[in-house]
């Protein structure tokens, strides 16, 4: 799983220039049939009808990203996600329309569980934009732009030399110095995502601390040039939230009933009482599978995850696998090892005693 993390941060404002939404160079285009991928290879987001248009950013390999926008059913939107303000709740599809009513033009279909970014309002309306990934083969051929990597100019020829002379012996070239990520041991970033900006966005003008609240607590700090939006302004403080990536064996869960010693058994032998406790297991992923109607704490078709564990201990465990990570499940072979987090369905479910639990989060090991 890539475990992206959207940290709150406070910051000493600063004079910053309002940033473009999306990347130099970015067009609009009209998409043919189109999956929508949170990130290349990814969980779908949204299925786009052909037609619809999209503002093409950055290709990576056979996937470009795009950001499109559209009105959808606002009673169905719920509290944020991820990075995103708002997120599709519920179990099943809504549809995206072109204008704020039931006659408006149907650009495709928003998953369950998608973040995104609301614009406006109208009636029981809300006017939504996502950014994904899609198949460079649905755009125009013209559409999909690779990111260039920027060379150095070429030096200017030299005049020829018209006396013979001896050919010197060639000194050895001096060694480059490597990127500062590789002189400390880290391997090169070769699977981050390129992302528009998003509209409203500031950029850090210097190093700056980061605080829990104006004049609080200093959590850490933000180098300069770190894109941050703003969230909330009180008398030159700045609430912002940054996207940055940290390992997901360095968090743990918020929640206040977090067990993090739970085994398997714990769970069997006390069903009631670690009913919606979370948890935080290695397990070892043994099939993906659908639920069939003896296992009645699953509903009917559920994908799941059949493992053993957590750690050495040789248990059965039901991981049940939500909507938005179907995707990024599909990927996990089997007896491959994951670190989940999860929440406890139930200890011992029926007819045959395994417990289910609800992951919440998962990492490949």
């Amino acid at each position: 799983m890539r475990p992206i993390r959207s940290l709150l941060f406070l910051i000493i404002a600063a004079p910053m220039a309002t940033l473009p939404s999306s990347p130099l160079g970015a067009q609009a285009a009209l998409v043919a049939d189109a999956t929508v991928r949170s990130a290349p290879g990814g969980s779908v987001i949204a299925v786009l009808k052909q037609g619809t248009t999209v503002t093409v950013g950055a290709a990576r390999g056979s996937e470009v990203y795009v950001t499109f926008t559209g009105w959808i059913d606002g009673s169905k939107l719920g509290g944020a996600r991820d990075s995103f303000p708002i997120q599709l709740t519920g179990n099943i599809a809504m549809r995206l329309r072109s204008a704020p009513s039931m006659q408006g033009a149907i650009l495709g279909e928003v998953r369950p569980g998608a973040g995104l970014h609301e614009l406006g309002k109208r009636a029981s309306w809300s006017n939504v934009r996502r950014g994904g990934w899609v198949e460079a083969r649905t755009l125009p051929r013209d559409a999909a732009k690779p990111v260039a990597a920027a060379r150095p100019a070429a030096p200017p020829a030299k005049a020829p030399v018209r006396t013979p002379a001896p050919t010197p012996t060639p000194a050895p070239a001096p060694k480059q110095a490597a990127p500062a990520q590789e002189q400390a041991g880290a391997p090169p970033d070769s699977t981050a995502v390129i992302e528009p900006i998003p509209d409203g966005a500031l950029r850090v003008a210097k190093v700056t601390a980061m605080r829990s609240a104006p004049n609080g607590i200093v959590r850490g700090q933000l180098a300069a040039g770190t894109i941050v939006t703003p969230l909330a302004r009180s008398r030159g403080w700045v609430r912002v939230r940054a996207e940055v990536w940290v390992p997901e064996k360095d968090l743990v869960p918020t929640d206040p009933s977090f067990g993090a010693t739970y085994s398997a058994a714990d769970l069997r032998a006390d069903p009631e009482g670690t009913r919606g406790k979370t948890v935080r297991w290695e397990v070892q992923v043994l099939a993906l599978q659908r639920a069939d109607p003896l296992r009645r704490d699953l509903a009917q078709d559920e994908p799941y995850f059949l493992a053993k564990g957590p750690g050495s201990e040789d248990a059965l465990i039901y991981l049940a696998i939500p909507p938005s990570l179907l995707g990024e499940a599909r990927s996990v072979q089997a007896l491959a090892r994951i670190l989940v987090t999860a929440r406890v369905r139930t200890g011992r479910s029926q007819p045959v005693g395994i417990p289910i639990l609800d992951i919440l989060s998962f990492s490949k090991q």
